[in-house]
């Protein structure tokens, strides 16, 4: 009697199983990003300063920050896109990045920001690898200063590093190396969904002709060649910007250190027929700082509310041939 009963139960289960359509089984990743930082032990008081920057207040924003991740169910990490310092100064980026170990819940991944290394400080690429490879060994590196992960089985991430050594300008470059590490790795990469992070962002929130990748067509033409989802990921604007082309998805994320102060939550659901994007932007709840930062700030920073919370859908190409996206044939 038993037996049967397992049978049955068994036979109901399998039923189900097949009947589900495989477009409803999904692989789920949820994390955070915050990004551009900009700590400074000396900074003035913001009434006191010119600055649109809220840095003597760097720190008490970061710990709300990290309350809100700890808050949040299912974060598995965080990736912090450069800038953790404002100045390229040894000092400073050690308290930082150790700070960051203590008050953040999660692991987290860095990237360089154009304030991280420069011609006026004592911060340079190398010495940048040696302080996380001490500090935060699993979030970077060993060698370099770009390098690629897996957190599930069919997503990739690669973080690149767009910044100049021992230069100091708010624009980006990518060097040849990095730009063939990027195309063999989303070619090896197969079905994978792709999140490439970096500081500087490949959609601008605002006509800048300073702050680019001065070397972005070559971006482009890589990215462009594949079918995978791709999300692209950057700060450095402090503004918000989301813009989908095709199967690449493009995204500016605010500051924690000028209005309106804020992150973002990302998940990925991947289908076996397409990849769902979900950005949830949530501002500082240290209004009365916020409120400053407003004050400082003359330019449009927060976007549209698209710009700020959206759910983008990538069609995956089918595998049968077609070409098409969204084929009947992906959904089996």
């Amino acid at each position: 009697m038993k037996n049967k009963f397992l049978t049955k139960i068994f036979a109901l289960l399998l039923i189900i199983a097949f009947s589900t359509p495989m477009s409803a089984i999904a692989t789920t990743l949820k994390f955070a990003q915050i990004s551009d930082i900009h700590y400074n032990p000396d900074a003035p008081r913001p009434e006191n300063a010119k600055s649109f920057k809220m840095k003597f207040y760097a720190l008490p924003v970061l710990d709300d920050a990290a309350k809100q991740i700890k808050e949040e169910k299912n974060v598995k990490f965080t990736l912090v896109t450069g800038d953790a310092a404002d100045r390229p100064l040894s000092k400073d980026f050690e308290f930082i990045y150790k700070y960051l170990n203590q008050v953040l819940p999660t692991p987290w991944y860095y990237c360089l920001g154009n304030h991280d290394v420069a011609a006026n400080g004592d911060l340079n690429k190398q010495k940048h690898i040696e302080l996380l490879s001490k500090i935060n060994p699993k979030g970077f590196a060993p060698d370099k200063t770009y390098y690629t992960f897996k957190p599930k089985k069919d997503m990739t991430f690669i973080c690149l590093d767009a910044a100049y050594d021992n230069k100091s300008t708010p624009q980006g470059y990518l060097p040849p190396e990095q730009l063939n590490f990027l195309d063999k790795t989303i070619c090896g990469a197969e079905d994978d969904v792709i999140v490439i992070f970096m500081h500087f962002p490949t959609v601008y929130p605002t006509v800048s002709r300073d702050h680019d990748i001065v070397n972005l067509y070559a971006f482009n033409e890589i990215v462009k060649k594949y079918d995978n989802p791709i999300l692209v990921l950057g700060g450095h604007f402090h503004a918000n910007k989301i813009r989908q082309t095709d199967n690449i998805v493009e995204v500016a994320s605010p500051s924690l250190t000028s209005y309106p102060i804020a992150l973002r939550f990302i998940t990925i659901d991947n289908h076996s027929d397409k990849t769902v994007f979900t950005f949830d932007y949530r501002e500082t709840n240290l209004k009365d700082v916020q409120a400053i930062a407003k004050t400082k700030i003359g330019w449009p920073t927060c976007g549209k509310d698209s710009d700020q919370n959206a759910v983008i859908t990538v069609e995956k190409v089918c595998k049968c041939g077609c070409g098409k996206r969204n084929c009947k044939c992906n959904q089996k």
